[in-house]
């Protein structure tokens, strides 16, 4: 049984790593033109990044499945594409509309590849997370969350200056969203810290 849940894991990282790989040739070509400065776009989104952070600990953890540390770098990739999964299907989805967010590469990244991460972190992957450590999930969003606040409303620079496009600061209530990605934030890990106390299979 663990050969085989071995394989199911290794599997499914590849799925993730193989679809990353492929989305991010493809994000140096836009409008038929293959530019090297187009790659530099979607690195400014949580969605874009939480699953390149993924792909990466799914390498990783193939290569080195024992190791702890590259364990917990694949526990911050599934926290990070956990908020991306569930702010595209609560708050994206509702305001943008599901076909959008829900199509093509969005479909892969904002719920394939997290739901993906979930099942073999949390069952193929299992291991106990203590309180402390799980808190560690909650890097990735207050690391983003700085940078997001920072191009938005501190920059001045048109050129370098990030628009508002996740909405967070509608209305200028920037700080409502703050309180909220962090409380949600922190729900998530909660949900991996207690998940990892109940035995799955």
């Amino acid at each position: 049984m663990t050969n085989v849940k071995q394989i199911i894991d290794i599997v499914l990282n590849l799925i993730v790593i193989v679809n990353m790989i492929f989305f991010t040739i493809m994000s140096f070509k836009k409008d038929g033109e293959w530019k090297l400065q187009n790659g530099k776009r979607p690195l400014k989104y949580f969605t874009f990044l939480s699953n390149v952070h993924l792909a990466i600990a799914s390498l990783l953890i193939i290569l080195f499945p024992r190791s702890f540390i590259v364990w917990m770098l694949k526990y911050t990739g599934t926290a990070a594409v956990t908020v991306t999964m569930i702010t595209v299907l609560v708050f994206l989805g509702p305001t943008i509309g599901y076909k959008i967010v829900l199509t093509g590469r969005e479909l892969w990244m904002h719920l394939i590849n997290p739901l993906i991460a979930i099942v073999t972190f949390t069952i193929l992957e299992r291991r106990p997370l203590s309180f402390l450590y799980s808190l560690f999930g909650m890097l990735p969003v207050i690391l983003y969350g700085i940078l997001y606040y920072y191009k938005v409303l501190v920059v001045k620079n048109e050129e370098k200056k990030w628009d508002d496009f996740y909405g967070y600061n509608k209305g200028g209530k920037w700080y409502i969203s703050i309180i909220l990605m962090l409380v949600g934030t922190f729900a998530i890990c909660m949900a991996y810290y207690f998940t990892g106390k109940i035995n799955l299979i």
